[in-house]
């Protein structure tokens, strides 16, 4: 879809919000800051859809991560003001990309963006929980591996991933195996991330923002939803969003 001239910005942002629900005081205080954030396009992960803005369109990547199911849980949800022109369904996806990935293609300020909304599993997934038969990164390995699989199917312009990257980066301490590491900067080659290093809150996130390489998400737009409020926790990630500059 055209823009004009002068190009477009598009305000995005995600946030784990540590499966706050919309009828609890803290999910609304998510949802009040969700909303005033004033964004085009959100990414929630381990959420629910009812802590997103009321008034817009939401996609998800479906019930069924491997653990057992609750009502309303979801891994991943996007949402955006606008209606999603096209949707990846999570039936069709690699068993480890399940309830983990969901893509659709919006248009946010005449621009039309394929946004992928991620939830990288952390390196205990079904380590001590759940299905209990995974080493620790193993999970996170395969999804890597699967997603990776995917990336010609992806388009090459206007294309943003975002979500719960599970990762710092660049990488610190000794958390991470070096190949751990490795394995995502390949699997995401060809991306720019926008959320690297120390952050205006003074610390290193991993909840991240990505896009191709025609896409610019300029550092000094980056703001921050904090894990705390008045010294309630929130939730145990702080969210990341900005301005994506589209030319």
């Amino acid at each position: 879809m055209a823009i004009d001239g002068n190009g477009a910005t598009v305000r995005i942002g995600t946030w784990n919000t540590y499966w706050r629900g919309p009828s609890g005081k803290i999910g609304k205080i998510i949802q009040r800051k969700l909303k005033a954030a004033k964004c085009d396009v959100l990414c929630v992960t381990e959420g629910s859809a009812g802590i997103l803005p009321d008034k817009g369109y939401v996609i998800d990547a479906g019930p069924d991560w491997g653990c057992p199911k609750r009502k309303g849980r979801r891994k991943v949800l996007l949402w955006s003001k606008q209606p999603w022109l096209r949707q990846t369904l999570a039936r069709s996806l690699h068993e480890s990309l399940k309830g983990r990935l969901v893509v659709g293609t919006t248009e946010a300020k005449g621009v039309c963006l394929t946004v992928i909304g991620v939830c990288i599993p952390w390196d205990g997934s079904h380590v001590h929980f759940c299905k209990q038969d995974h080493l620790p990164w193993e999970d996170h390995k395969r999804w890597l591996q699967a997603f990776q699989k995917l990336q010609g199917s992806f388009p090459k312009s206007r294309t943003v991933v975002l979500g719960d990257f599970n990762q710092k980066i660049p990488k610190v301490g000794r958390k991470v195996p070096p190949v751990v590491y490795n394995a995502l900067l390949q699997t995401f080659d060809g991306f720019e991330f926008a959320t690297t290093g120390i952050l205006p809150n003074g610390l290193m996130a991993i909840d991240h923002i990505a896009h191709t390489q025609d896409l610019d998400l300029p550092r000094e737009s980056i703001r921050i939803w904090c894990k705390y409020d008045n010294g309630k926790k929130l939730s145990d990630h702080f969210g990341v969003r900005g301005v994506l500059c589209v030319s």
